[in-house]
Order: structure tokens, then C-alpha cells, then sequence
């Protein structure tokens, strides 16, 4: 059996119910709309809110970090670059991931963690649902839930757009293969402020009708630090084809986030979650 993780993701699941707490989603954004091109640049990962990172998810905890840069699928290494994490500075609460920026267009990056896990008292774990926006899954603990601790296998996934340069290519629409994955169908650099942006979700690479999606952008912060559907300015749901759209309200930074959570039954965990964002920026 799989050891239970019980550290910084528990302190965070107590505090759920002890009052304010900021979500711990992980986001892959860009500080720079253009990178510098042929330059050294970085991507920053944060674990934490899309403001805040709360702790690092370092290389050693990830599965898969990509770049996607002239229709090629590279590590960090290979674009030139590494990862800096708490690994190598105990004073690192984000990760940084480098590359050159070559060749000039429009870039993607992706990072999936190894799954881990926790266990909590029944009473966090509603909590936590709720908290989270997770109705669906709120609704179905409420009807058959009969244990007094919850184990919870959980996995996340971030995706980044980036530019380099002055072209619009397609890198940003790659399918990286992750378990739950959020893929543009609108190129953020064509988007305006009242065009419309859709993208599709894919679980085990086939479209996830039914889920919940929150969409936002930096400057909207009505509750940023409380829970996800009063701090997003979209509260959406997937059609049969696993797509949301939404209308583009501003020249900002974007983020769209879900967690896809079901019971499992099998001896390390009663539920498995998926957490998965996608990142970009409109600047017309």
C-alpha cells in the first residue's frame, strides 16, 4: 500500500473548516506576455491560488514537464533551459522552469505531477467539496458516504500559452495527454475584449461532459482568498462534447481551473481527483 501524504496538502484541507482559506490549485503562467526572443526566459508554477503559490512542486514531484515551442514537444532541458525549485532553494515556494525562447511564435507549456495522496476526516473532506465547487461530487458524498476518513488520491495538471515574437502559431493547441487536460479551440492572440473564448475538456483523452469549469482573470478578485465559485467570474459546465465558452470581459490575464472528482474503489484510496488549469493572456 502506498504511503498517505499528510503535509503542507492537510494543513490546507484543516483549514477549510477553521476559516478563510486561499484553494491550491497549481497554475503555469508567463510573467511576460512576449518573451524575450533567443533570450533565457522563464514559466512560473505556482501551487496555491492563481495569486499566491502556498508551496513547490518541484521536478522530482512531476511526471511530465513540456515545452511545445515550433511544433516540437521538448523538456525544459532540451529548450535550453531547467527547473528551479525548493529542491534547490529551500527559500523557493514556486517552481521556475526555463527555456530559450526559439523559435519565435506561440508557445505552450504543461506540467503533470506524480499522484498523491491524503486522508482526512469525513467533515474536511465535505468541506473541501464544497469549497471547491465540486457540487456534483458534494451531491453524491452527501447520498452514500458511510466512512469517517476519506483517502483521496489526487493528481494536478497545469497548462500554459506563451509568445515569443510576433507569429500566431498552433503549439498553443497541443493535447499533452494529461488524464484531465484543458485545450484551447480559439487562439488567445486572435481574442478581444467581447469575443468569445472555447475550450474543450478531455479526461482519458476523450471529452468529460457534465463538469464544472470557474473562469477568471487577474483583476477580477470579488473573493479571491475564499472559495472557488464566489472567487471566479465564470461558473460553467461542459456540453455533451465536453466544451465551455465564455465571453473574453477584459484585457488581462486568463485562468480556467476544474477538479474532476469520483469515488474509486481499490486499497489506497476511496476517491481519485483531477485537477487540471490552462492559462493565457488577451492583450487587444
Amino acid at each position: 500500500m502506498k504511503r498517505i501524504h499528510l503535509s503542507a496538502t492537510l494543513l490546507v484541507m484543516v483549514l477549510l473548516v477553521t476559516g478563510s482559506v486561499q484553494a491550491h490549485q497549481t497554475y503555469l503562467f508567463a510573467d511576460l506576455y512576449n518573451l524575450l526572443p533567443g533570450k533565457d526566459n522563464y514559466l512560473t508554477l505556482y501551487n496555491g491560488t492563481y495569486y499566491e503559490s502556498g508551496y513547490s512542486i518541484t521536478e522530482k514531484m512531476s511526471r511530465d514537464i513540456s515545452i511545445v515551442m515550433g511544433g516540437e514537444r521538448m523538456t525544459p532541458q532540451q529548450a535550453g533551459g531547467g527547473v528551479s525549485d525548493v529542491d534547490d532553494n529551500p527559500e523557493l515556494v514556486a517552481t521556475f522552469i526555463g527555456l530559450v525562447a526559439d523559435p519565435e511564435g506561440t508557445g505552450l507549456g504543461g506540467v503533470a505531477a506524480h499522484p498523491d495522496y491524503i486522508a482526512l476526516p469525513a467533515v474536511l473532506f465535505r468541506n473541501y467539496l464544497k469549497h471547491e465547487g465540486m457540487y456534483d461530487a458534494l451531491a453524491e458524498f452527501d447520498e452514500n458516504n458511510e466512512l469517517t476518513t476519506i483517502r483521496e488520491r489526487y493528481t494536478k495538471h497545469a497548462k500554459g500559452i506563451f509568445q515569443v515574437g510576433e507569429p500566431l502559431t498552433d503549439d498553443y493547441k497541443e493535447v499533452l495527454g494529461y488524464k484531465a487536460e484543458i485545450v484551447p479551440e480559439v487562439h488567445p492572440g486572435r481574442l478581444s475584449v467581447g469575443d468569445t473564448m472555447t475550450v474543450q475538456v478531455l479526461f482519458d483523452g476523450r471529452p468529460l461532459a457534465n463538469q464544472y469549469v470557474y473562469a477568471s482573470h487577474a483583476d477580477f478578485k470579488p473573493n479571491f482568498d475564499g472559495a472557488v465559485p464566489e472567487g471566479s467570474l465564470y461558473k460553467l459546465r461542459t456540453d455533451s462534447d465536453g466544451r465551455v465558452s465564455f465571453e473574453i470581459s477584459a484585457k488581462d490575464k486568463w485562468y480556467i481551473q476544474l477538479i474532476h472528482m469520483q469515488p474509486v474503489d481499490d486499497e489506497d484510496a476511496d476517491y481519485e481527483s483531477n485537477w487540471s488549469t490552462l492559462t493565457f493572456e488577451v492583450t487587444n
